[in-house]
């Protein structure tokens, strides 16, 4: 009798215990569920209001453009700022901006309402300094920064740094690429290249700002990998 109702216990403390093909389930949930909200956390959704100014951030020129081609035309505001990398285009040595304005024109924008910054930015951080003195020259008080989704995050956080003593209204837009979703963005190469890549630049960016460090040689392993 005792070694049956010892046996019965034992079954019993077995039959308790998760199997090991649940907990592989749980784990797949819990890690997806996990890059879902990786992605998502990069994109910042604002309910747009009128603004002075439209400012496209430098890069994936044609989502961008579109996107900002798209907000002009629905009034959002009357001028288009572009922001200067000092960069020129192939062998044709014909400066970047000067295509975008092109673009732009194709799109039906018309030239009059595009305006172009002067300082000449090599970052994202750079581009906000050379947004806000165009915005002074322009007296403007208000802007819509138009970048790629999974850009805005980082954005956002660099922006609210440089822009807080301004007073100026600064909103986020993020134009939708067909090369990114939010939340299935770990299912291509390409996605772990944005996403990863805009992780990492957040953390250097607060090291960068927290401890005045200009570079930070421990993170060039992973922007080689990544960046």
């Amino acid at each position: 009798m005792n070694g049956e109702r010892q046996t019965g216990v034992i079954t019993d403390k077995r039959a308790k215990r998760p199997s090991s093909w649940l907990l592989f389930f749980l784990a797949i949930v819990g890690l997806a569920a996990l890059l879902m909200l990786a992605g998502e956390f990069l994109t910042v959704d604002t309910r747009l209001e009128r603004a002075d100014v439209i400012t496209v951030l430098s890069g994936n020129d044609n989502v961008r453009l579109e996107a900002t081609a798209k907000l002009y035309k629905e009034g959002y505001a009357e001028t288009i700022l572009l922001t200067n990398t000092g960069r020129t285009y192939s062998e044709l040595n014909l400066p970047y901006s000067q295509l975008q304005v092109e673009k732009l024109i194709e799109m039906e924008v018309p030239e009059g309402a595009i305006h172009l910054m002067d300082f000449e930015a090599k970052n994202t951080g750079q581009e906000a300094t050379g947004i806000i003195e165009k915005m002074v020259e322009l007296r403007a008080n208000s802007v819509i920064i138009v970048t790629d989704a999974w850009h805005t995050r980082r954005t956002k956080i660099i922006y609210s740094d440089t822009f807080s003593n301004t007073g100026m209204f600064v909103q986020y837009y993020g134009a939708a690429s067909p090369n990114f979703h939010p939340k299935l963005w770990w299912l291509s190469a390409g996605g772990w290249q944005d996403v990863a890549g805009e992780y990492i630049r957040i953390l250097g960016y607060f090291i960068k700002r927290d401890t005045n460090i200009p570079d930070y040689p421990a993170l060039d392993f992973l922007k080689k990998l990544f960046l």
